[in-house]
């Protein structure tokens, strides 16, 4: 069961979110708060999975309760559910440790996708925001060294993949089976939170495992 904050100022919204969730089994929805003051306390008594927040919540906002719950509760993602698209305020609550970001005005369907990408700790932005916001993401995770968490063989793979080799061609230069390099691709991908190949390219670049 995936166990879920809602911090939202409006009830309304957070009554929609809620009966939204309430259709998906493994969804619980733990807390709500109303502002971000009482977010992190919920957050740090409820140790939710994932907390959800707006940005522009009184007392504290969403950012700075971003920042206090990822400090504090570590294993907690948190997901930003906003009608704010402006570049500054995305690029700082990601630098405060959110790894969502879902606009209101996605369809249902994107916001269940994005709460079980981070279900599995991964990232997830709605498509909305600008390549730029995203490889500045991917550029801030190579400058952390999230590579080194990589085996040695995961990050031979990625460099293949970024040079362009298939996945039959690495195999035949690894020898390795075909399944392996998927194995390892899969894992490599999932430590990076990154979701196609051409995001894989990037994160690569970024990291200096390949020269552009």
């Amino acid at each position: 069961m995936v166990r879920i904050l809602l911090a939202d100022e409006r009830i309304v919204v957070r009554r929609g979110l809620r009966a939204l969730l309430e259709t998906c089994q493994n969804f619980e929805v733990c807390a709500e708060a109303c502002n971000g003051r009482e977010a992190i306390e919920l957050a740090i008594n409820h140790k939710p999975d994932i907390a959800i927040l707006d940005i522009p919540l009184p007392i504290v906002d969403g950012i700075e309760a971003t920042r206090q719950i990822r400090k504090e509760t570590p294993a907690t993602e948190v997901m930003i559910f906003t009608l704010h698209n402006g570049e500054d305020e995305i690029r700082r609550v990601l630098d405060a440790g959110a790894r969502g970001y879902v606009f209101k005005s996605e369809p249902d369907e994107q916001i269940v996708k994005a709460i079980e990408a981070m279900a599995r700790h991964r990232a997830f932005f709605s498509s909305d925001l600008s390549e730029a916001l995203f490889d500045n993401f991917i550029e801030r995770q190579g400058s952390g060294n999230h590579s080194m968490a990589l085996t040695t063989r995961e990050r031979e793979v990625v460099r293949l993949i970024a040079e362009g080799k298939s996945n039959k061609g690495i195999a035949y230069l690894l020898d390795i089976s075909i399944k392996t390099v998927e194995t390892h691709r899969s894992a490599a991908m999932r430590k990076v939170n990154v979701h196609s190949t051409a995001q894989l390219v990037r994160y690569a670049v970024r990291c200096r495992l390949i020269v552009p």
